[in-house]
């Protein structure tokens, strides 16, 4: 396809209508093509589809002066209470007539700016209104899952997100807590963080307090299953930053899955791979001499080690593992992940030379019924004694 130029022109009557035009920017055919498809239906699904699907992407100031309404009109959606699908979905509220008064004062050069007021907005909000339902009926899907098709960056907005961090500089407290809502998109089609405290001044008054509860509903939620959020909703914590100490930071990493299962989005330091810290790593290795008599323990020859991210760890180091309880312990100056029983239960038989290696592979054995993190090689063909003790059932330590 062939370059496009198009200009959006604002008629007398306050509809927003496309225009080829020579002197305006050029634009990529298939964006244009966008564009004219969703026009043709109307100033409300022109602007919705500018708002909605156009995130992050480069476009003339014009075109981007208008995404921004539709964009603020999409946020809006997101913070709509109890908005599930076309049925449910009531008028979205505009923002302030002062707000559309700002807005309409800055818009840049373009044909029929002159026609431009608050007013003029607001009507193309609710024809912004009328398209998103319309829309949203043909989908057949609920809300979320309807922006999400159109942009993922939308899932994100109008969520509370707790950020953990790292915080080196405090021995006492080496842990960072912040609750953070998402309020719009930016150009660059990232998620703006604001913290939650913020939302009581921002939803303040009778006529935000919807707003406010749908917010804050599944951080309610998550208090059913989580008594620690529980106390600090109910000192009113959840608004402010708080230093944190490992075993306070291990309760939120253990409840993770409660808190994602109310709808709030969990953060962990950038450098801890797939939102989770690291985890010693058993390496064991049967099999890897070779026998000089028959017999069980002879055929079973087992060596183990305990490697972080790679790397073997040192007796001092496994000892200092130990020695910590479960949560979150430094080492190497790498936050690490503590399984106290099972790690202490495996480690302790295979350092236990007096014990048959049977009886060893079987407390091994009796470990991974535990989910950590093991690596087992075999090197020589145990053959079917092995096969007959891995069908065995796991005995107590």
């Amino acid at each position: 396809m062939d370059p496009v130029s198009l200009a959006p022109v604002l008629t007398p009557q306050g509809h927003l209508t496309l225009m080829e035009d020579s002197d305006a920017p050029i634009l990529d055919p298939a964006f244009a093509q966008l564009l004219r498809h969703a026009f043709a239906r109307g100033s409300g699904h022109g602007l919705f589809q500018l708002g909605a699907r156009e995130v992050g992407v480069v476009i003339p100031p014009v075109f981007s002066y208008w995404r921004e309404l539709g964009s603020r009109f999409v946020t809006a959606i997101c913070t709509q209470p109890n908005l599930q699908n076309a049925q449910t979905a009531g008028p979205v509220p505009p923002p302030s007539d002062t707000e559309l008064d700002k807005l309409a004062s800055i818009a840049p050069p373009m044909t029929g700016a002159e026609y431009l007021t608050g007013q003029v907005l607001r009507r193309l909000w609710q024809d912004m209104d009328g398209a998103f339902r319309c829309e949203l009926k043909e989908s057949k899907s609920a809300v979320q899952e309807f922006l999400k098709i159109l942009n993922p960056a939308w899932n994100l907005v109008g969520r509370v997100h707790f950020n953990l961090a790292e915080n080196r500089n405090d021995e006492d407290a080496p842990f960072a807590f912040l609750a953070t809502y998402t309020t719009l998109l930016s150009a660059h089609g990232k998620a703006r963080h604001v913290p939650l405290g913020q939302a009581l001044r921002e939803y303040a008054g009778a006529s935000n307090k919807g707003r406010l509860l749908s917010l804050l509903h599944p951080v309610q939620r998550a208090t059913e299953s989580c008594s620690w959020l529980k106390l600090m909703v109910d000192a009113g914590e959840i608004f402010h930053p708080l230093r944190w100490t490992p075993q306070v930071a291990t309760r939120m990493l253990r409840d993770i899955p409660q808190l994602e299962s109310a709808g709030i989005v969990v953060r962990m330091p950038a450098g801890w791979k797939e939102n989770r810290p690291l985890r010693p790593q058993v390496i064991a290795k049967i099999g890897g001499n070779v026998p000089s008599r028959c017999g069980e323990d002879a055929l079973l020859d087992f060596r183990m080690d305990v490697v972080l991210g790679g790397e073997p760890l040192t007796s001092t180091e496994i000892k200092h593992l130990l020695s910590e309880t479960d949560g979150l312990t430094l080492i190497r100056g790498r936050w690490v992940e503590v399984a106290f029983n099972a790690a202490h239960r495996l480690i302790c038989a295979c350092q236990m030379r007096s014990r048959p290696p049977a009886l060893i592979l079987r407390r091994f054995l009796a470990f991974c019924t535990f989910g950590a993190s093991i690596k087992a090689t075999f090197a020589g063909r145990p053959g079917l004694r092995l096969r007959q003790i891995c069908l065995m059932r796991p005995i107590a330590p």
